[in-house]
């Protein structure tokens, strides 16, 4: 029993530390040396017992047994193999307390610092991964100041400075240290120094020329500088030369995305060979598979992410929509029934009702929506909206008006389902009723944009009240300025009031960022009112050819000049 719990012994760590190399060491004992102390009865006891689940697999009571008793004992060879026991199971937690004990009992220990330095920094703490990581190179051992940096990139700029003056401190000892010098390099990129960021990493490629992680920093430099050609060939000639680095083939993969999807899918594929069951990579070549239309590929990496048991969630959306790119109406509903409530639940649920409604089946759509609504409370709110938007996409105005009212017994002042409700009050032609409840929004937010928006449009479009109108619309640009929605009703009301000319500035600019048939259509109108008509013209033309449909152009024409929508559209 002695010989089983001798990796616990107080033993000497290794004083070089790979933590991708240590993660994967064997949890079973390391070397057959008896301890150097002996340990009380109790500990004795529980380590043994967490010894024997660790060869049974049963990590969690290993894990358990050893974090108590590397706190009770405060032996190093104990505390190493729960720091270990814990990296190896993702704990991270577990890791932190037991790497930071280790840390106090053997401070001289390169594999401690480096574990602790490792976990500091994944958790978002690098400046204090700094410090641990400092120790180990004043000690010449293997480090991991890159990783640092890169957990230091999404801080606030107060903390990337302090960083990168440790990490100048740090160069000045040691200048030509490629690991602080590709740290470094990240963070000038992160200040948009890119040109200076790439000068940096070619200074590590000239130290060593086989630092891949230098290799796909400096591809993703080249990219951010729009040189992707250079890219491009870099890392085609450098995987060529590390066919077995997956960490280079994935950004190799990443990089042919945007050049020649084809190819990344083929480099996806050798990817997916060398770790069968990565979810990420299943999950990318369904995605590739399903965007080139091959889409017997794209169901079969989504089922076998399925039977991987992760990701599972993206995988019965994802083959949803494939069920529907096959017309399999039925199947596409049965995916989407089985995503929980999270990231997709809605918006599947938004396809179930889409899909009921293909077939004709609004009230199994309305059922269906009524019984979430009581297994789900809590997404009541979001349910009652997106039956409203059946019902205004069917046009029952009515209906919606009365479910909305329900939803607003339950969930009072609710601003969406007040906002919703003024829209089918305006369908039915009460204006009141929909001033009201903008008005309402307003009252609890007097800065909604939304609502002060759509509230002055009503009004420009619908009444005499034009300088109400007006005045509603600027707070709304003032709140939201430059949205091209806004700035079209602007134009709008600009229009009514007669100032031709501030309608068309306003009108033109909300065009210029949204191209869309409504915004077409009033400033056609103003154009034609200008005396422009060829120009109204062809922007109407235009614009029926992207919404051939569209009731708001067809009527602007037809009432403003003799020649019918319809012909413009066959021009």
């Amino acid at each position: 029993m002695l010989l089983i719990l001798a990796s616990c012994a107080s033993a000497p760590a290794p004083q070089t530390a790979d933590v991708a190399t240590e993660k994967q060491a064997t949890i079973a004992t390391d070397s057959a040396e008896i301890p150097s102390r002996p340990f009380p009865g109790d500990s004795f006891h529980d380590l043994l017992v967490a010894e024997f689940a660790v060869r049974r697999s049963r990590y969690d009571l290993a894990l358990g047994n050893y974090l108590q008793q590397a706190h009770q004992t405060r032996d190093p060879g104990v505390t190493a193999r729960a720091t270990r026991l814990a990296q190896f199971l993702n704990a991270d937690n577990a890791t932190l307390d037991a790497a930071q004990l280790w840390v106090e009992l053997e401070p001289d220990n390169t594999e401690a610092q480096y574990t602790l330095a490792t976990i500091l920094a994944e958790n978002k703490r690098p400046l204090e991964a700094l410090v641990h990581m400092a120790i180990v190179l004043e000690q010449d051992g293997k480090t991991n100041f890159a990783a640092i940096a890169a957990s230091a990139l999404p801080l606030p700029e107060t903390n990337r400075n302090t960083m990168e003056a440790e990490i100048d401190r740090l160069l000045v000892l040691h200048p030509d240290n490629t690991q602080l010098m590709t740290a470094k390099s990240l963070l000038l990129q992160q200040r948009d120094e890119t040109e200076a960021a790439l000068k940096l990493i070619r200074e590590v490629l000239k130290l060593d020329n086989k630092d891949l992680h230098a290799v796909v920093v400096e591809a993703r430099l080249l990219q951010q500088l729009g040189r992707e050609g250079e890219a491009f060939q870099r890392l085609s000639v450098v995987v060529k030369q590390y066919p077995n680095n997956r960490r280079l083939r994935l950004q190799y993969a990443r990089l042919l995305m945007s050049k020649d999807i084809v190819k990344a899918k083929q480099q996806f594929e050798i990817l997916l060979n060398m770790a069968p069951n990565d979810p990420d990579l299943l999950l990318s070549l369904g995605l590739i598979s399903k965007e080139t239309d091959q889409l017997d590929d794209a169901e079969s990496y989504f089922q076998r992410l399925l039977a991987s048991g992760q990701r599972t969630t993206e995988s019965y959306y994802y083959l949803g929509q494939l069920a529907e790119l096959n017309q399999n109406w039925q199947a596409a509903i049965e995916y989407y029934r089985l995503i929980p409530p999270g990231a997709d639940f809605l918006a599947a649920s938004s396809r179930i009702t889409s899909l009921y409604l293909k077939q004709g089946r609004q009230d199994t759509a309305r059922e269906y929506l009524t019984a979430l609504r009581q297994q789900y409370p809590e997404h009541a709110v979001r349910l009652y909206l997106l039956e409203a938007e059946l019902l205004m996409s069917t046009r029952q105005p009515q209906q919606g008006f009365e479910l909305l009212t329900e939803a607003l017994l339950i969930y009072p002042q609710q601003g969406s389902l007040l906002y919703t409700r003024s829209m089918f009050s305006e369908q039915l032609g009460d204006l009141a009723a929909m001033e009201q409840d903008l008005r309402e929004i307003i009252a609890q937010d007097a800065d909604n944009a939304t609502a002060l928006n759509a509230l002055g449009y009503v009004l420009a479009n619908r009444t005499e009240r034009l300088d109400e109108a007006f005045q509603l619309i600027s707070r709304a640009l003032a709140a939201k300025p430059g949205d091209p929605a806004i700035l079209d009703s602007l134009g709008w009301v600009e229009y009514k009031r007669g100032n031709l000319q501030q309608a068309l500035t306003l009108l033109q600019q909300a065009y210029q960022a949204f191209q869309d048939h409504e915004v077409a259509a009033h400033l056609g109108e103003v154009l034609w009112q200008l005396g422009k008509t060829e120009q109204a013209n062809a922007l109407w033309q235009q614009a029926l050819k992207k919404t051939p449909n569209s009731p708001i152009l067809t009527e602007t024409i037809n009432r403003l000049t003799s020649t019918p929508a319809t012909s413009l559209t066959n021009e």
